[in-house]
């Protein structure tokens, strides 16, 4: 039995120890626990078993967890964990149990977990994560999922790059294109980036965003150029907002949709550093780092002829990709808790509000995200409340649902984890996140109840989930149980 490495998110040590791995890393990281402190612990899981001790903090300790509540090991890309703990040579359950939503692990079973799926100890909950990346306290790019690390580093490159440039008096070339899908975050790259040169250059390192569809709007080009004075009746001259951007960040949101018209502008602005003011005739140089923001194929327009390749190649050099939320749930958790916080409830959230919203299918991803949190504040501010818990939850579940159902009462969305079901040496894995983000089949949830005489516990056992939402589910697939039943 071994002592199981751990590190918390912004463990530089830790990062670099990752960074150089040479395979995959699987971890138990804590994504909900009284202890605030603790959230983002991340603990490495191997061949050898290693032990989840109960959680100690400088803000108290998870009273429900036992000295030794359960052990992991890892196999064939799969972990388990069953409750309780030999390493004294003697099997010893857990106190409180060990848990997969409402399914509690038996004293001799093993439950096999992939990427993205959760685990309970006490008032603590665990997330299986495939090579977890440490997040540095101050950034804006909340998470620790993979993709989001690599996405920092580029970030950091490109930054660097950037302010040796500015600090040598050198010409900055650099862009940075960053896609994905609509609410992902795409701004909040542009800001990280913003807020890296800043750091290298004392705080000196403006800001400035265009949307670059609105190019073909006179106004909006000469916000973007600039405008020499009188160019027009009552026109006072101005600098644009490359000018305006010179040793910072410009961000060209909706990159995509800009004009065919249009395009040839923005290339030679960013080929040649220079733009020329509307009605001006004089170059003005400037040096900034661009980021230009797009959630549209850019290579499949340039395909079609609906945008400039040459202006791709420019841009492109250095790119990142910011998936949906669905494709990396483990950061869902602590975008969460900094969304809380953002709100006005820094609290920690309690374990079953996080499985909730892990669960939850997020397609307007961290937008949408950001939407629910507001509402469960306000749903819990009206009440009188200083924390949030299950029950606002499932009340702002059920009206959102509500609302998108075109305004008829009814469940929250159901959770992505399907029935598990029991075999001698294991309990088999709820599904994984990316596998089911609704219901179950109409069929399949009534010959689940017919099979167990109606009995919603034994349902709900078979499924990981609370009788209510066996509930929740049968109102909203319209099944009712007969009479006489």
């Amino acid at each position: 039995m071994s002592h199981a490495p751990t590190f918390k998110p912004g463990d530089k040590a830790a990062r670099s120890r990752l960074g150089k791995r040479a395979r995959d890393t699987f971890a138990l990281v804590i994504v909900a626990s009284p202890i605030g402190s603790a959230v983002g612990t991340v603990v490495e899981v191997g061949a050898s078993p290693v032990v989840l001790r109960r959680i100690v903090g400088p803000d108290g300790e998870d009273d429900w967890m036992s000295r030794e509540h359960a052990t992991a090991r890892l196999e064939r890309g799969r972990v388990f964990v069953r409750d309780g703990s030999d390493s004294d040579g003697s099997r010893k359950p857990s106190a409180n149990g060990t848990w997969v939503g409402e399914l509690q692990l038996d004293e001799d079973e093993e439950i096999d977990l992939t990427h993205g799926q959760t685990v309970r100890t006490g008032r603590t909950l665990w997330m299986v994560v495939l090579n977890p990346v440490p997040c540095p306290d101050d950034s804006l790019l909340i998470g620790i999922s993979d993709v989001l690390g690599r996405t920092r580093d580029e970030i950091s490159l490109v930054v660097s790059q950037t302010a040796l440039r500015l600090a040598s008096n050198r010409r900055v070339s650099q862009s940075l294109l960053v896609t994905g899908a609509r609410g992902a975050g795409k701004q909040v790259v542009a800001l990280e980036a913003h807020r890296l040169l800043e750091a290298r250059r004392d705080g000196k390192a403006p800001f400035r965003q265009v949307s670059a569809p609105s190019l073909a709007d006179g106004t909006v080009a000469a916000d973007l150029f600039g405008v020499v004075d009188k160019y027009a009746t009552d026109v006072k001259g101005r600098p644009g907002y490359f000018e305006q951007a010179h040793g910072g960040v410009l961000l060209l949101d909706e990159f995509g949709d800009t004009p065919l018209a249009e395009q040839a502008k923005l290339l030679n602005a960013l080929q040649e550093r220079v733009v020329t003011p509307l009605g001006g005739r004089k170059a003005v140089p400037f040096d900034a780092l661009v980021v230009a923001a797009t959630n549209r194929d850019l290579d499949e327009l340039v395909a079609l002829g609906k945008f400039r390749e040459d202006l791709l190649d420019r841009v492109g050099r250095f790119r990142v990709h910011l998936p949906s939320l669905e494709a990396r749930v483990e950061d869902v958790p602590f975008l969460a808790q900094a969304l809380f916080t953002r709100h006005g409830m820094p609290a920690p959230l309690p374990w079953d509000v996080v499985e909730s919203l892990v669960q939850r299918d997020w397609p307007g991803n961290v937008r949408e995200l950001d939407a629910f949190v507001e509402r469960m504040v306000a749903l819990a501010h009206v009440r009188g409340e200083v924390v949030v818990d299950l029950d606002t939850y499932e009340a702002a579940a059920a009206s959102v649902d509500g609302l998108a159902r075109g305004g008829a009462a009814g469940p929250p969305a159901a959770s992505t984890t399907g029935p598990a079901t029991r075999t001698t040496a294991n309990v088999a894995a709820a599904r994984a996140p990316h596998e089911r983000r609704d219901s179950p089949p109409r069929d399949e949830l009534l010959e689940a109840l017919i099979a167990n005489d109606w009995n919603k516990s034994e349902v709900a056992r078979q499924y990981g989930k609370h009788p209510r939402q066996i509930t929740r589910w049968m109102q909203y697939l319209g099944i009712e149980r007969p009479s006489g039943e």
